[in-house]
This record gives C-alpha cells, sequence and structure tokens, in this order.
C-alpha cells in the first residue's frame, strides 16, 4: 500500500452539507478500489491567490488516503467531473501524518 494526500478547492458558494456529502462521495469511491480514507482535513474558506473560473474564494480540503494507484486514478477522475471542484492535486507520500497541520488548526480556532 502507497500513501497519498489529495488537496481539492472547492466553489465558494457549497454549504458544509454540500462538502460532506463530496468528500462522503470519495470516501466511496476509495472503498470500491480497496484504498482507505486515513484523515481528512477541512482548511476552511480562504482566498485564491488569483481568481479560478470567477472565484476568488475557495474551500480547501486535504484527504490522506491509504491505496493504490487506481484508486487515486479514479479518484482524479471523478474530482475532473465535478463542477463544485475547481482545483485538485494529488501527492505521494512517504507515511501519512495524522496531527492537524497548522492551516487545519487555524480553521478550528476562527
Amino acid at each position: 500500500m502507497a500513501f497519498y494526500e489529495s488537496i481539492f478547492i472547492t466553489r465558494q458558494e457549497l454549504g458544509e452539507k454540500e462538502i460532506d456529502k463530496t468528500i462522503e462521495n470519495f470516501k466511496n469511491i476509495l472503498e470500491k478500489h480497496s484504498a482507505d480514507l486515513v484523515d481528512t482535513e477541512l482548511w476552511g474558506l480562504r482566498n485564491l491567490a488569483y481568481k479560478i473560473e470567477k472565484n476568488k474564494k475557495g474551500h480547501y480540503i486535504v484527504l490522506k488516503i491509504s491505496g493504490n494507484g487506481e484508486a487515486i486514478h479514479e479518484l482524479e477522475r471523478n474530482m475532473r467531473i465535478d463542477e463544485n471542484i475547481i482545483r485538485y492535486l494529488s501527492i505521494k507520500t512517504e507515511s501519512i501524518n495524522t496531527e492537524p497541520s497548522i492551516l487545519a488548526k487555524k480553521s478550528q480556532e476562527g
């Protein structure tokens, strides 16, 4: 099993329920392809460095995944199709850090 971190940005208009539904959908996709969603971090609504598809802000979400390349490929394919996702990036990592990141801590405080 390899470890991956997948981060995606959703449109600013989305509510908490729609974001949770999107995460649950991705979790189901990963489970169908023998991968585990180990951890999820919500970084909250943040300003974008530049406008993307007329959006100035976006909700940042990080998925920490233990699985195979096929599962990540299918996850990215579904992210590309989803109209609510404006950007995504998946990277392979050495291990999964379950400690909350600095950005996750900031979003929980505010």
